[in-house]
């Protein structure tokens, strides 16, 4: 596939953070990876998703025949203090040095902890990202947040620790199964609904079926949304200010994935019932129209995604429950807690502070909605 074909993109898009600028290239081939790459003094180790090693495993070792291969767990579950140390014993058994690099092949399980062990492991060392989801390919391989989750809520314990590349290479998508394809979709979109409103209108319009795995389009709508965070990153690296909209949709999504202790759902799909949950609340606060609402509602569902909590909680779930998991999240300043809204289609305000009554009755609200 020629990735100027049909869908332009730029193949390369920096992200300017000063002495820790880097660059996300998208390129055609694995080869071209490893030519781009300057060599370093010590070993190379790749940590690799268990599932991607089973479809890529053999391809990628025959091109990248310096590196030393790990094997992570596929699932939300290996971003955990437990994983992290095995491979941090495994790394200097290996001969890790604080002249090694490591190296993301995978989704954004394997990026957030590789990331977090390259920051800390011997004080630091140099990480690249090579991102193999879509949900990896739009959103979370940029930007340089790592983390690990804890019982008490995800992504509570981790650092900035941005990578010295990002490659991206999207035939890997041609083996990623239905549900992490949708994962990625729910990331663009809120990509799109926080900064983007002619890429709103772009996807509303777009022929899209999920029967045909359209390359092309997976990889103009990751390039354009890697836009989007490359800029917002390069003027807020350490979420100090609008990088906070990348959080939309995500509040509610953390307390969703802590309450199912990150089995059944996805990432992705927790962020899109959270979406949706936003744009509810975002009306009720007088902030969206109903027609911007109804717009996402239909947006969401006309990419396939979960849109209510029963695709979370079949059973029902005591709204308190969710409000009181929603206290742990980073955005919260004190006991308050606080929600990026949408004012508009393509644009978002920062965490606002939303009253516990108001979230419960928002809540008792989303769960009345027809299926």
């Amino acid at each position: 596939m020629c990735l100027s074909e049909g869908f332009p993109i730029k193949k390369i898009i920096p992200v300017k953070l000063g002495q820790r600028s880097y660059k996300i290239e998208y390129v055609e081939s694995l080869e071209g990876i490893r030519d781009k790459v300057s060599p370093i003094k010590g070993k190379e180790f790749a940590l690799i998703d268990s599932r991607l090693d089973a479809f890529h495993g053999k391809k990628l070792r025959k091109v990248f025949t310096n590196f030393e291969f790990l094997i992570v767990p596929s699932g939300e579950r290996s971003k955990s203090f437990s994983v992290l140390e095995k491979i941090a014993n495994t790394l200097v058994k290996k001969g890790a040095t604080r002249h090694s690099r490591l190296y993301a092949i995978g989704g954004g399980v394997v990026g957030d902890l590789t990331g977090f062990l390259s920051g800390v492991f011997m004080r630091g060392i140099p990480f690249i990202q090579i991102p193999t989801t879509l949900l990896a390919m739009v959103d979370s391989s940029v930007g340089g947040k790592t983390a690990v989750n804890i019982a008490t809520g995800k992504n509570l314990v981790g650092i900035f620790h941005q990578p010295q590349a990002v490659f991206i290479f999207p035939q890997f998508l041609e083996t990623l199964p239905l549900r992490e394809l949708l994962c990625g979709l729910s990331e663009s979109l809120k990509t799109a609904l926080i900064a983007d409103k002619k890429l709103v209108s772009y996807l509303e319009n777009f022929s899209y079926t999920q029967k045909e795995r359209n390359l092309e389009f997976f990889t103009y709508l990751s390039a354009k949304c890697v836009e989007i965070k490359a800029a917002i990153v390069s003027k807020d690296e350490k979420e100090e200010n609008i990088r906070a909209y990348l959080n939309f949709g995500h509040t509610l999504a953390h307390a969703i994935e802590t309450k199912l202790e990150y089995k059944k759902l996805l990432h992705g799909e927790a962020v899109s019932i959270g979406q949706r949950f936003a744009a509810l609340l975002s009306r009720r606060l007088g902030y969206l129209s109903n027609t911007d609402e109804i717009r996402i509602e239909n947006l969401l569902a006309k990419y396939h995604l979960p849109r209510r909590l029963k695709n979370a909680f079949p059973k029902g779930i005591d709204p308190k429950t969710l409000v009181s998991l929603m206290r742990a999240d980073k955005k919260n300043v004190q006991a308050d807690i606080r929600f990026v809204l949408l004012q508009k289609l393509g644009k978002a305000s920062l965490p606002q502070k939303v009253e516990e009554q108001e979230l419960l009755a928002s809540l008792k609200e989303f769960q009345t909605l027809a299926p």
